[in-house]
């Protein structure tokens, strides 16, 4: 198990001495150690699972024409990857963090509507972006329908 480690180079006169180096065994065992739980837990909690968003083909917003779906599915392609774009620029480790605090979390921001997004990340409005400004990432209204476009959403006439 342990050797004996030489500690003077052997003289004719000299004594030669001798010291054995045992195992250390630790003061608390790390499963029982408090601190290393804590430090455990905090770093598991500063790596979530990254989510991955959901394809845009996905997200389709019902009653909305042709136009302002395809407009809205295109403006979804584009804030997902802005978004992963400006979280690339950030390290691994806290991206998230970052990110939130520039932008605000990725959840909250594709809750306000398209303008208030694409001012957010400073992107370029797609074309036609006045049909779609007042939509939220999910093509929900965010403003009192009498007020939006009536040629927006499609008329559900039951026969």
């Amino acid at each position: 198990m342990s050797e004996p480690v030489l500690l003077n180079k052997p003289k004719k006169s000299a004594v030669i001495s001798y010291a054995t180096v045992s195992e250390s065994r630790l003061l608390v065992p790390l499963t029982q150690s408090k601190k290393l739980a804590t430090i455990r837990k905090q770093s598991q909690a500063l790596q979530p699972l990254e989510k991955k968003p959901a394809p845009s083909t996905e997200i389709t917003a019902s009653g909305l024409n042709k136009d302002v779906s395809g407009l809205l599915n295109e403006a979804q392609e584009h804030i997902n990857a802005k978004i992963n774009e400006l979280m690339a620029l950030y390290p691994p480790g806290k991206k998230n963090k970052m990110f939130a605090l520039k932008y605000g979390q990725p959840d909250r921001i594709k809750q306000m509507n398209l303008k208030a997004i694409f001012t957010r990340l400073a992107m370029d409005k797609p074309k036609k972006f006045a049909l779609i400004q007042h939509l939220d990432y999910f093509g929900n209204a965010t403003m009192p329908v009498e007020t939006l476009n009536p040629n927006l959403f499609e008329q559900q006439i039951d026969v």
